[in-house]
């Protein structure tokens, strides 16, 4: 119908919002049980799945030759637009799968992507090296260059 993939485009623009309030209220600390009441709607959009599983064959049976040639598949039907949002399946991946501490907020300043921090020493500060980190390099190497002249030039 027409305006159902409009409505489903701004139910997901609503999730991303209150996960990104609920990470940035949360991250950096281990996540405790009392945050469950925050991810109501998360729990309501997953009660909407349509999904179940099914046994499939395993075309990976040749890596495992004496294990079985089956695997257990999930299988999602696609009944309305409102069933077109599995990312709230990858939410819960996060919040159940991932240490809060580990989440931090890109350092860009024009950045609002977050991340989860698996570097040895959990000190990665950008999204992206290749874009932030390297925006920040480029524009710490031309305040020191801009200092360097401005004591050159007095």
């Amino acid at each position: 119908m027409p305006g159902e993939l409009d409505t489903v485009a701004a139910q997901a623009r609503n999730l991303r919002e209150e996960f990104r309030t609920f990470v940035r209220e949360h991250k950096g600390r281990p996540l405790e049980s009392e945050a469950l009441g925050d991810l109501a709607p998360l729990n309501r959009l997953l009660a909407r799945d349509e999904g179940f599983f099914q046994l499939d064959v395993d075309f990976d049976f040749a890596k495992k030759p004496n294990g079985p040639a089956l695997q257990l598949r999930r299988v999602r039907r696609w009944r309305s637009p409102d069933s077109l949002l599995p990312i709230g399946e990858a939410l819960a991946r996060l919040l159940s799968e991932e240490d809060f501490s580990d989440i931090k907020a890109c350092e860009g300043p024009a950045c609002t992507l977050m991340f989860v921090d698996h570097t040895r020493g959990r000190v990665r500060r950008w999204c992206s090296m290749a874009l932030c980190g390297n925006r920040a390099k480029q524009t710490a190497h031309r305040n020191r260059f801009k200092k360097i002249q401005d004591t050159t030039d007095a």
